[in-house]
Parts: C-alpha cells; sequence; structure tokens
C-alpha cells in the first residue's frame, strides 16, 4: 500500500459540496446539502455524505473552511468508499486532489498555495 505524500489535518467546521463531472462542461448544480470533512491535505480529503460513488467518479468540490473568507474550488476523484460506522451519514468517501498546475484538468496552483496557508494554520492550532 502506498503511504500518503501529505500529511493530513483536520479544522473543525469544515464542509464541502460536490458535483460529478463532466456534466456539461462542469455546469452542473452542486449539492444541495454540504457534508463535513473528516481531515484533508495538500492531496485530497476524507468526508462524509450519503451518495455512495464509485472509485474513479470525477468530482469537483467546494470546500467551506472555517476563518477563510474564500471558498476553494478542487478536481477530485474518488478513491475509496466505506459504510460509516456513525448513524450520522451512510458513507466515508476518501478522495484526491487532481494535479497543480495550468493543465486542462488540473487545479490551479493558487489552490496549493491556499491548501499550505490552512495547513499551516492547522499545525500551528
Amino acid at each position: 500500500m502506498k503511504k500518503r505524500s501529505c500529511d493530513r489535518f483536520s479544522i473543525p467546521g469544515t464542509v464541502l459540496y460536490y458535483k460529478v463531472m463532466p456534466g456539461f462542461f462542469g455546469r452542473g448544480a452542486y449539492s444541495d446539502n454540504y457534508y463535513p470533512v473528516l481531515n484533508m491535505s495538500r492531496g485530497g480529503a476524507l468526508f462524509l455524505c450519503d451518495q455512495r460513488f464509485e472509485a474513479g467518479t470525477v468530482l469537483l468540490v467546494k470546500l467551506m473552511i472555517p476563518q477563510n473568507d474564500r471558498e476553494i474550488e478542487l478536481r477530485a476523484d474518488v478513491r475509496w468508499i466505506a459504510k460509516n460506522p456513525e448513524q450520522s451519514y451512510r458513507y466515508r468517501t476518501g478522495i484526491a486532489f487532481s494535479a497543480y498546475g495550468s493543465g486542462k484538468k488540473q487545479n490551479p496552483e493558487q489552490v496549493l498555495d491556499l491548501l499550505k496557508q490552512v495547513e499551516a494554520q492547522a499545525n500551528f492550532h
């Protein structure tokens, strides 16, 4: 099993919205509900939801991080899904963020810089 290259951190109150890609050029609507993020890193996130995705499903996610005045929009793909042992949501979903760069299917490098700042704040507290 491959080790993660980024350390995970948790910021209580972080949530995300998602939409399944490709849609019509990514123009579909985001989920009506937001879902709690259990932990995240520069490379991905673990969140709770009620929808069962297949591994490989491409999502566009919008992260809402407390004390951050911006929404962070990222392209990601579902890596794994498991039943949630708690009763709040049905599934735990692990996603990996797409690579950062200037390519068509990449996340902007500014987003990586923002995630580095969020990580530093999380590790400082």
